[in-house]
């Protein structure tokens, strides 16, 4: 399958946006524990009671991308994700709760309005294998962004880890804004 330019935006979104999502999640519990918020292991993973936000969020993103169209909802959903991920360095507990809500529900728009991009723009014969290589990019920016968030947070702290993790989510939203320049260009 060849696959058009058209496509690498969703693949990065993928990519990127999963790296993040990870990278933020994977070190929260060792945030949340650590002075001075000091929360035992088990208050610490109720953190991940956000991930509900992912349901309302996805249903959501349908309609706002029919709505204002696949670029404007996706930049949106990315900046969502970045503004949660700020969020979350504030000192406060419900600030960084918050946070976490907030940028749980613009990934999942952003995932979910990559992943219908994919299918739709792909040529029906090569549909099952454009959602094949979106899913691996899902899965090696999980991996890759996973393992560059722990070391980032291990030697340098969270908020080093929201900055690389913003620059990577920014990084995505570019791609699907010089996608669509290009598109509109041809």
């Amino acid at each position: 399958m060849r696959v058009g330019f058209g496509l690498v935006a969703p693949f990065a979104v993928g990519a990127l946006a999963m790296g993040a999502f990870v990278a933020l999640y994977n070190a929260a519990g060792f945030r949340l524990a650590a002075p001075p918020i000091a929360l035992s292991p088990a208050a610490a993973s109720l953190v991940f009671l956000s991930y509900a936000m992912g349901t309302a969020s996805s249903a959501a993103a349908g309609r706002l991308a029919t709505r204002l169209g696949r670029t404007p909802a996706l930049v949106a959903a990315l900046v969502v994700t970045v503004a949660g991920s700020a969020l979350t360095a504030h000192p406060s507990l419900p600030v960084i709760a918050l946070g976490f809500a907030v940028l749980t529900a613009g990934f999942f728009a952003a995932h979910a309005i990559a992943n219908a991009w994919v299918t739709a723009d792909a040529p029906p014969p090569a549909r099952g294998r454009a959602a094949g290589v979106y899913t691996l990019c899902y899965y090696l920016g999980s991996g890759a962004g996973g393992t560059a968030g722990a070391v980032v947070y291990g030697h340098a702290g969270w908020t080093w880890l929201v900055v690389m993790t913003s620059a990577w989510l920014l990084l995505a939203a570019l791609a699907v804004l010089v996608t669509r320049r290009k598109h509109l260009a041809s």
